[in-house]
């Protein structure tokens, strides 16, 4: 997969404004939308990267492609002569991410939310011990993954990798309420802002009160 990725998914996206809304849309609109939604500020910027090449998309572990974003809505505000009639941001999203959802290679490894993705991946590595002991028969009574657990998740994005941070405080109906854990995970960059390496995860384990009073405060926690 090279840039004509780019490109298919420009078509698609003109196609598909055409056929569904009766609106031309030139061809490089259609360009500067797709770079906006790999996570670029222009189609320039989108070239200009040698370091995490869209090319290499195929060799992404992990596919992040949000249906809505900051940089999306203000390149729609923003590009000269864009035509009136077009759909909201959630909708252009579906119609140019078709190229690569419907790609077979990378179709298992998609993820339309990163907060979602980073929980799935943090409730994995904290819950991992009580998952093995129920597989040998040992069951500790009630499953810790079904209790209303405080969480929060924090996003750092650097020029090579994202660090999500997936914070698990112990939930409102516990006597003492205390920090449980924190999962730090990073995802290396391999392909525009949307594709990513194997991820790192790193949990911490804590036994102690809750030490950010701005979280404490947010959910009532006294």
């Amino acid at each position: 997969m090279n840039f004509e990725i780019t490109k298919a998914c420009a078509d698609s996206l003109r196609t598909f404004i055409l056929n569904n809304y009766n609106v031309q849309l030139k061809s490089s609109h259609a360009h500067e939308l797709v770079a906006a939604y790999f996570g670029y500020a222009s189609r320039a910027a989108l070239l200009a990267d040698k370091r995490c090449p869209v090319e290499k998309l195929n060799d992404a572990e992990i596919v992040i492609i949000p249906l809505q974003s900051l940089l999306v809505e203000q390149r729609l505000k923003t590009l000269e002569n864009l035509p009136s009639g077009l759909p909201s941001s959630d909708i252009l999203a579906t119609a140019i991410y078709k190229t690569i959802t419907t790609n077979e290679q990378l179709s298992e490894n998609i993820w339309t939310d990163i907060n979602e993705m980073a929980i799935a991946y943090a409730e994995d590595r904290v819950f991992y011990n009580e998952k093995m002991m129920r597989m040998i028969g040992i069951d500790g009574g009630f499953d810790q993954g079904e209790l209303d657990w405080l969480i929060q998740v924090d996003i750092k994005t650097m020029e090579t990798d994202v660090l999500m941070t997936v914070t698990y405080d112990y939930p409102k109906q516990a006597k003492k309420p205390s920090r449980h854990a924190s999962v730090a995970i990073t995802l290396p960059r391999i392909a525009g802002n949307i594709g990513y390496g194997e991820p790192k995860v790193l949990p911490t384990f804590y036994s102690g009160h809750m030490s950010d009073p701005d979280f404490r405060l947010k959910h009532g926690i006294a």
